[in-house]
């Protein structure tokens, strides 16, 4: 049997071959060469004894090579030196005869491919005969290997995509259970423990805590629908709180049953606490944590509409606290804010926890009280007692950074019911009852008083002819006489007024708090600097005057432009003024803001001869240290300690001890509110040298040019 099969082999046709051709019998030659299948036959000794013709086809053999029988030998290194086989010659033949050997021992036939040169993929299958030798059969086995090759190619590519993105692969059954879990988010936050088996809506999520919150996941799977970006947030096993956004969509087999989903999960804690940031900034104060004025006034919207729904009135309180400037120049920044945060500890600590508490900017804090009473009276009570009850527990002293600091409250409250007012009407209200308090004598709780409101229109209309006034003359420069010990005037403290062409001499108290709150102070305050250099240089033409200074005030604004010492440079050169008969008057209160700076401004102007005056002193918190660095040439008594120097004893002591202290300072002192000849009298027996007061004459125009002042600049 054998030696007819393989004497019809290709290359050893013989006439049995012939004879059954002629017979109309296919023969074993003729058949095997319409297999697709690759056929070698190899005789004991290794020699190619049969092959067919798929063999050179797809071993890419040549004729002539295969025609003389060679060796399986040759055939390996010819393979080998066309590349069809990687690696050394020697090696290979060694692991050929290898595997033909350990078939014949095993009966069992060696599988192996390997992929030739011109890139076709070929499965061998060697099996060993029964009377000596060996039969190679090989299978083209090309598209398979590429469809494995890019089966492995995707793999990798989905297993890299899930090692390096937030996104990780999930699948769950029929009945929502997870079975599967890959990629890098799930190993590191080692999520498979806790979901593999478990539907999603079973394992805890605090931002779902009621079956009624997984409603949408679940209206989307019963009805086997996708579903995307359904958001849950999970505590895993390191205690920590992530988010994770779910997308799938649903699989169904070859028959077209539901056998469960697959989609991926993402990562998206760094987005919402993104988010809450965002959230934080935009509705929360970044200091205290308590809601912003943004917020509030939503919380506010909201308590009315709850207040015309249940018919219970509502409070708000605006809180000031008193004196918090100073406390925040004094003691630095740093300290402030750590009072604003204790106070707003305070406050959260002194109402309930449906009230709200809100800081609005600086040290304004508010706080909104709802479902208070239906009866109005009996509603302002609670809101009373509550107000009292923040004023107490914000009075009380605090320790920060080792510093025991107090800034008594300003509060002031009013009601409101229903929807008839806008947000900014009752924070009007309570603001205004709130100066109200103030007005009081501070660290007090007061009511809106509708008799209020029409001071608030005064002051708004106040305001807007303030600066048309500025803009169409109306301000004039009056001056107090400043004298010796003579009684001669030496100079004159220059003083603002405003000629209202209705309302005639509007009192400065009434509209210098005005141009500071809104800013008209700096437009005025350099009008008032160009008129007193102007002034100057018209008494240094007259010998009688040419002698005397002229003394300004300034504000706490004007000292803190960055321009301001060119400002006064340029008012001086521009009326060609004498610098050194000009003096700058500032109050204690503004050395607490900025000391470095308002000395390096001090000592620039003082290099071109400006003289410097402290203002009201012994009314606020100098500190010696400072007045030795401050170029200052002169002190002010305040008028407070003159006006009863006759009578307390302790004014007179105050009074005393400042004309000692100036005298060790080198400095000249002005006795300011000298009303009566005995105060004069007492001041001159006690060393004082510079007088200030009614006493020597009242204020008056100063003496004009021949022309009407420079009009002031529209603000």
């Amino acid at each position: 049997m054998t030696d007819d099969f393989t004497t019809t082999l290709p290359g050893m046709a013989s006439a049995a071959a012939d004879e059954a051709a002629r017979a109309g019998r296919l023969s074993v030659a003729e058949l095997l060469d319409h297999l697709q299948h690759a056929f070698v036959m190899l005789d004991p000794d290794g020699r190619v004894v049969g092959y067919n013709a798929s063999a050179l086809a797809l071993l890419e053999l040549p004729q002539e090579l295969m025609a003389r029988a060679p060796l399986i030998d040759e055939v390996v290194r010819w393979q080998a030196g066309r590349g069809d086989l990687k690696g050394d010659p020697q090696r290979l033949l060694q692991r050929v005869w290898h595997h033909l050997r350990a078939t014949q021992r095993s009966g069992q036939p060696h599988i192996y491919s390997h992929t030739t040169a011109s890139g076709r993929t070929l499965q061998g299958s060697t099996i060993a005969l029964p009377g000596g030798g060996w039969a190679r059969v090989y299978t083209d086995i090309t598209k398979h290997a590429q469809a494995l090759a890019a089966l492995r190619e995707s793999e990798a590519r989905f297993r890299s995509l899930t090692e390096l993105s937030a996104d990780w692969y999930w699948e769950w059954d029929a009945e929502g259970r997870y079975t599967r879990l890959e990629g890098r988010v799930v190993r590191e936050y080692a999520i498979a423990p806790l979901f593999i088996g478990r539907r999603p809506w079973d394992v805890p999520a605090p931002n779902r805590p009621h079956p009624e919150d997984w409603r949408a996941l679940l209206d989307a799977v019963e009805q086997r629908e996708p579903f995307r970006h359904f958001e849950v947030q999970r505590v895993l096993a390191n205690g920590r709180s992530y988010w994770f956004a779910l997308s799938g969509e649903p699989v169904f087999d070859a028959h077209s049953t539901f056998v469960g989903y697959r989609g991926i999960g993402r990562d998206v804690t760094a987005r919402k606490q993104a988010e809450a940031t965002i959230e934080r900034l935009a509705y929360y104060d970044g200091l205290t944590g308590l809601c912003n004025r943004r917020s509030f006034q939503d919380r506010v919207v909201q308590a009315q509409a709850s207040s015309a729904r249940g018919g219970q009135w509502a409070a708000l309180c605006f809180i000031d606290l008193d004196n918090f400037k100073d406390i925040n120049d004094a003691f630095g920044h740093t300290a402030g804010d750590g009072l604003l945060r204790e106070m707003a500890q305070r406050l959260r600590e002194s109402v309930r926890a449906e009230d709200t508490v809100g800081r609005l900017g600086g040290d304004e804090f508010v706080v909104l009280l709802e479902d208070l009473r239906e009866d109005e009276e009996q509603a302002a009570w609670r809101a009373q007692h509550v107000a009292e009850k923040l004023r107490q527990a914000l009075e009380r002293p605090a320790v920060i950074d080792g510093n025991d600091l107090q800034a008594t409250p300003s509060i002031g409250i009013t009601l409101f019911r229903g929807q008839s007012d806008t947000v900014e009407d009752i924070l009007g209200r309570a603001d205004l009852a709130m100066y109200h308090s103030k007005a009081a004598g501070r660290n007090a709780v007061r009511f809106f008083d509708p008799a209020m409101q029409a001071l608030v229109v005064q002051r708004a209309m106040l305001q807007r002819e303030l600066r048309h006034g500025l803009r169409d003359g109306e301000l004039l420069l009056f001056g107090q006489p400043i004298v010796d010990v003579r009684a001669q005037i030496c100079g004159h403290e220059a003083l603002l007024r405003w000629r209202h062409p209705v309302r005639g001499m509007v009192p400065p108290a009434e509209f210098i708090p005005v141009a500071e709150q809104t800013g008209l102070i700096l437009p005025i305050g350099q009008w008032v600097l160009r008129e007193a250099c102007r002034v100057l240089a018209r008494w240094a033409a007259d010998p009688l005057r040419a002698g005397w200074t002229l003394a300004v005030n300034l504000s706490a604004s004007q000292l803190r432009q960055p321009d301001f010492v060119d400002s006064v440079r340029q008012a001086l050169h521009a009326a060609g003024a004498d610098p050194s008969r000009l003096k700058l008057e500032l109050t204690e209160s503004l050395l607490l803001h900025d000391v470095e700076d308002t000395i390096a401004k001090m000592e620039a102007l003082a290099g071109l001869g400006i003289q410097f005056a402290l203002d009201d002193f012994g009314t606020g918190y100098s500190s010696l240290s400072y007045l030795k660095r401050l170029p200052l040439t002169q002190l002010k008594i305040d008028r407070s300690f003159v006006r009863d120097l006759l009578t307390d004893p302790n004014d007179a002591a105050i009074a005393r001890t400042i004309l000692q202290l100036a005298q060790s300072l080198e400095m000249e002192v002005v006795a300011e509110g000298v009303e009566t000849a005995g105060q004069y009298e007492v001041l001159r027996a006690m060393g004082c040298r510079l007088f200030q007061g009614y006493h020597f004459g009242r204020p008056a125009p100063l003496e004009p040019a021949a022309s009407s002042p420079e009009p002031a600049p529209p603000a």
